[in-house]
């Protein structure tokens, strides 16, 4: 295969007005892209002052949704549309490729929404990485997923759901490509008089897992390698970010994982905040993370259903503020038969936490268990096959809703311990 010149785009969103996160997965795609010899480059639309500096490019590729959003991707791609288009005037004679979670489960619909010659399904760096080979190879399919059982009929239809590309051992790739960015001008959140606030900061994922949410970096549970993700960690202290955002589901589950990547911190000057639960905190040595930097933790915060329901919670925020780390609360509304079916017992529960608290709000994603289940009921008895029908999915799930999930958001935003902006920071 002929080396290819290729621009990775990321797109700029509604959300990018409080943090632009370092593009993790750009970054890694693009390291592995380099290994197989291609030219790369990207363009961060979230940087306005910043266009590609590249000679016109064979292939660009569009990043749906980042590191940071991937968890809660937004189902309006207007602004992923907006990014392609001007790409396309830039460099015109460039073929497209689209890659994330919204080409990974509506292929179909993506392509079409985006006006794009080619989707390639499965985790973006992975799926960046193995489309670009089969494309190089010579592969004409719009949709592209690798060598795997494929549908009888042209996947070229709005809906059609192939397997995606395996995932790559990203930690066998080169470091990401930090060089093509200015690393120092990303964000993310930081701790500041006891209140998460925009700053100066890296992103990391050192393990995550895909249960409950679509996941950046593949499916199912992934370990990194300590030695890797410290060495990122300095790679991105280095170039001038002195604070880090842990985006792991539950930092500290693995007790003798995290001890070590501690252990490794501890003395380096970094500070880092990361979430976590609350049976994680109560079992774990906390002065230990605040020894290697934390200075803030998000906990979920569940509604109690019984008198003494809420108590581990609050042991948990005692003894994260004993051991120096400010805690945080992500309060998770809207899920089927929870609290927020008796609004008034939820908000005067949320006014009563012992920490500041941000909103999570649940909104029926495919490639999530919740979606799986509602989402044809709510679609006339099928699966929806087009972004707006996800769109109406979503819509018909908050009117259907027991409760006033609008009125009920209003009501808590407008508590006193309520931490504006606090879902934008933490993805």
């Amino acid at each position: 295969m002929s080396p290819l010149r290729l621009c990775l785009v990321v797109p700029a969103g509604p959300v990018d007005r409080f943090v632009v996160r370092v593009p993790l997965d750009v970054l890694a795609a693009a390291a592995g892209l380099r290994a197989d010899g291609h030219e790369v480059t990207v363009w961060d639309q979230r940087l306005p002052d910043t266009p590609p500096v590249t000679e016109d490019p064979d292939l660009l590729v569009v990043f749906t949704a980042g590191v940071g959003r991937a968890r809660r991707y937004p189902l309006d791609l207007a602004p992923v549309r907006a990014a392609t288009d001007r790409a396309r005037r830039r460099f015109p004679g460039a073929r497209t490729m689209a890659v994330g979670p919204h080409g990974t489960h509506l292929p179909g619909a993506t392509l079409l929404d985006l006006a794009v010659d080619h989707v390639a399904v499965g985790e973006a760096g992975s799926a960046t990485v193995h489309g670009v080979r089969d494309l190089g190879a010579g592969t004409a399919a719009p949709v592209l997923y690798g060598d795997l059982p494929r549908p009888a009929a042209p996947v070229t239809v709005v809906g059609n759901h192939p397997r995606p590309y395996p995932d790559l051992d990203q930690d066998r790739w080169p470091m990401p490509a930090y060089d093509l960015v200015p690393l120092e001008r990303y964000t993310a959140e930081v701790v500041v008089d006891g209140v998460p606030r925009p700053g100066p900061a890296g992103t990391m994922l050192a393990t995550h897992d895909g249960t409950f949410d679509h996941p950046p970096f593949g499916a199912g549970p992934r370990t990194r390698s300590v030695d890797r993700v410290v060495a990122e960690v300095a790679a991105q202290r280095a170039a001038g970010l002195p604070s880090q955002s842990f985006l792991d589901s539950v930092f500290g589950i693995d007790t003798s994982y995290y001890g070590v990547i501690c252990e490794r911190l501890r003395g380096q000057g970094i500070d880092w905040v990361a979430r976590t639960s609350t049976e994680t905190v109560l079992k774990t040595e906390v002065t230990r993370w605040a020894e290697a930097g934390c200075r803030g933790m998000w906990l979920r915060a569940e509604p109690p259903s019984g008198v003494d329901a809420g108590q581990p919670f609050r042991d948990a925020v005692l003894k994260l503020r004993d051991a120096g780390i400010t805690p945080f609360a992500s309060v998770l509304i809207g899920l089927p038969r929870d609290a927020a079916r008796v609004p008034d017992r939820l908000v005067d529960w949320a006014a009563e936490l012992p920490a500041r608290f941000g909103l999570d709000l649940v909104s029926p994603r495919p490639g999530t268990p919740l979606y799986d289940r509602l989402a044809p009921g709510l679609n006339g008895g099928t699966a929806p096959a087009t972004w707006q029908e996800v769109r109406d999915v979503t819509r018909r799930y908050r009117a259907d809703y027991p409760a006033d999930l609008d009125d009920l958001e209003r009501r808590l935003t407008a508590l006193p311990n309520h931490l504006a902006d606090a879902t934008a920071l933490t993805g």
